[in-house]
């Protein structure tokens, strides 16, 4: 066994024991059934009198909040599957007055005070009793409240993060882990068993880098770190490629990329001679790998070093994010089990050697496509150069005539080789029903082609597994609207960070005499981090994100007004009033003298769809579903909480304490979904 297959065997039983104790906590969560939350009970109750007054089981029904003070109701329905069989006269005429009868009947006699019809609405005025005894419901059930069983059939592999050994992070790294982190969270909050993968890409290309160190690493400064090294030798690979393809007289290079010509190439004189120097690098670039590949000592262990480097680089990353992720798992582990995935489908038929006359078939065919002006001039162009640059390699065909590279011409693997095998080994290794990527939306082709190859390999069977991919758009500038580059990119995110940081220290030292100054650097940082968190998700994933690049203060400022600052001191504020009452919540039961008023409906009702939001923001891999609500809440009880007063001098209204118990903790959990926690106080 070669040294790095034997890495590969210690790191698998490594990784089927933190399996099994992801598992065991997994078993030891509990998950309430979602008929025992007030609306959801509410909706079943009303689902089971409608069924018994009509006899039906197929009926499909919509709730809608109203506002009690306009609409003299609280909820209104409506048959949706009886309003499209019959039409809206026919409904009016013949359904809704069963609708209504059957609403007011016994069964509902403690939930429903008054019953009405306008239309195709039947509204509903829900009894105050009701809201009182489920608000309780919410209290007693405190950080269980919105978790649900929805997706506990499910096992989830989640891959995200995913950065390039010896090379910067940059933003779209930063977005795949908030979006990748807050889908675990919601998918555990529904049941179910949530692998966390950060699938890092330590193989491809690492002969560049195993032929650099060995080339240029004693020309380094004595004081440059271990990573600043393998990120220098990046850019003198780079600097090389755009030299190379420039083509002109070193003279007319670009300062930079001279600076390093003349660094680490000092015999280099003419372009000729950079090109020759370039091709020899390259040559003993590709060696190394091979050599890697293969597992030879010397290479395994240097590049053991250098991976080691990148991730403690990276840890310091996750580190500032307070994020943990399960598995760390290089695309090396993956590649004796890609090659032979690919191994195998060659022998079955199901891949095959691109050769010569295949290529110059499908040139044919292309030609005829073009001659009947059923293909473009520069799409025919286009695929003839994916042809000649695919030619002699390993490929699996898909629809619609498209195919995948699995393994390069010279028998090297790539990328989609270690896709291959990663999936192989997932399905061995955690038996998921659902592989999810969260990558940016330019590698949205690649995935779509993975995905079937994954099937016509045999890999899994149709539908037996669910892969997503789940794309996310670009850091753009705020005010040109042009993508940022990778360096930018990640620059402005941090500078928007430390600024954001500095803002919520002044803002918490000023607000507070009570914190200390450790407190107040905590707070600060979770106002930070939250902020940057909250606004990025409550967005379309797929949209862009805009980040000014001169004066930051407007756009903390709009954080704090409407996102997740704004959200965090909504639950502080209800925690502020709990703390100052210091006592012992009141129970339901012993509380006489209450009324609902409209604010109150609408607000309650709001925060008992929390559990369905949940749900929703899970089935749909969508947390801005969670986002926004939590938005609408906060925005609901600081209108209610202006005019509601809870504590007055010795008077206390148990109900809305009561209501802001259920507002904090619902505000505080959903927050924590969504990787935001509150301090204990502002």
């Amino acid at each position: 066994m070669n040294e790095l297959a034997k890495l590969n065997a210690i790191y698998r039983h490594e990784i089927e024991s933190l399996r099994d104790s992801v598992k065991e906590r997994r078993q030891l969560s509990a998950f309430p059934a979602a008929a025992g939350y007030p609306l959801a009970n509410l909706k079943a109750r009303i689902t089971r009198a409608l069924e018994e007054h009509s006899g039906r089981t197929d009926l499909r029904w919509e709730l809608d909040i109203l506002d009690r003070a306009k609409m003299g109701a609280d909820i209104a329905i409506r048959v949706t599957g009886l309003l499209k069989e019959f039409g809206a006269k026919e409904y009016i005429g013949s359904h809704v007055p069963w609708i209504v009868e059957a609403v007011r009947g016994p069964d509902l006699s403690d939930v429903v005070d008054e019953v009405a019809h306008k239309g195709i609405y039947v509204n509903i005025r829900l009894a105050d009793a009701w809201y009182l005894k489920s608000v309780q419901a919410v209290v007693d059930l405190d950080q269980q409240f919105g978790l649900n069983d929805s997706r506990a059939d499910r096992t989830y592999v989640v891959d995200y993060s995913s950065p390039n050994v010896a090379k910067r992070l940059h933003a779209g790294h930063l977005r795949s882990t908030m979006i990748g982190h807050v889908l675990t969270n919601l998918y555990k909050a529904c049941g179910g068993l949530v692998y966390r993968v950060n699938h890092i890409n330590d193989f491809g290309g690492f002969g560049f880098m195993l032929e650099g160190y060995r080339r240029f690493h004693d020309r380094f400064p004595a004081s440059m770190g271990e990573n600043d090294r393998l990120l220098s030798i990046y850019a003198i690979r780079r600097s090389l490629e755009r030299a190379v393809e420039a083509g002109v007289d070193l003279d007319v290079l670009p300062a930079t990329d001279r600076e390093v010509i003349d660094t680490y190439f000092p015999d280099v004189k003419t372009a000729g001679e950079l090109k020759m120097a370039y091709e020899q690098f390259v040559a003993a670039s590709d060696a190394r790998f091979q050599k890697l590949e293969e597992g030879d000592a010397d290479e395994v262990a240097l590049w053991e070093r250098m991976v080691a480097w990148s991730l403690e680089d990276f840890q310091s990353f996750y580190r500032a994010l307070d994020i943990e992720i399960d598995f760390t798992m290089g695309e090396s582990f993956y590649a004796d089990a890609g090659n032979q995935v690919v191994d195998e489908a060659i022998e079955a038929g199901r891949a095959y050697r691109l050769t010569r006359d295949m290529v110059d078939q499908e040139l044919t065919r292309l030609d005829g496509l073009v001659e009947n002006d059923e293909l473009t001039s520069e799409a025919r162009d286009q695929a003839a150069t994916t042809l000649a640059k695919d030619l002699d390699a390993i490929v699996v065909p898909l629809a619609d005539g498209e195919r995948l590279v699995v393994r390069r011409s010279d028998g090297r693997s790539i990328y989609a080789t270690r896709d291959m095998g990663a999936i192989r080994m997932r399905r061995e290794i955690f038996d998921p029903s659902d592989i999810v990527y969260v990558v940016g939306q330019e590698q949205r082709v690649h995935f779509s082609r993975v995905f079937q190859a994954a099937e016509t390999l045999g890999l899994v069977k149709p539908g037996e597994v669910s892969f997503r991919h789940i794309p996310f758009g670009f850091y753009v500038d705020a005010e040109t609207g042009k993508k940022l580059s990778s360096r930018d990119s990640v620059a402005s995110v941090n500078d928007l960070l430390a600024e954001s940081v500095e803002h919520y220290r002044a803002k918490t030292a000023e607000g507070s005499n009570d914190l200390s100054p450790a407190e107040v650097e905590q707070a600060a940082r979770q106002l930070a981090v939250g902020a940057v968190f909250f606004n990025d998700l409550k967005k379309d994933m797929k949209g862009t994100v805009p980040i000014p690049q001169g004066d930051l203060a407007p756009v903390i400022a709009e954080f704090e007004k409407s996102g997740g600052p704004y959200v965090v001191y909504s639950a502080v504020r209800a925690r502020s009033i709990l703390r100052r009452y210091g006592k012992a919540l009141p129970k339901a039961a012993d509380i006489d003298a209450f009324t609902v008023d409209s604010q109150e409906g609408q607000l309650l009702l709001r925060l008992f769809e929390y559990p369905e939001k949940v749900a929703k923001a899970a089935a749909e891999d969508n947390p801005s579903i969670l986002v926004r609500h939590l938005l609408d809440l906060a925005i609901l009880y600081n209108s209610y909480y202006t005019v509601a007063p809870v504590l007055q001098k010795d008077q206390v209204n148990e109900f809305r304490l009561l209501i802001t118990k259920a507002v904090e903790l619902t505000l505080a959990r959903g927050l924590s979904l969504c990787h935001v926690e509150c301090p204990p106080q502002i």
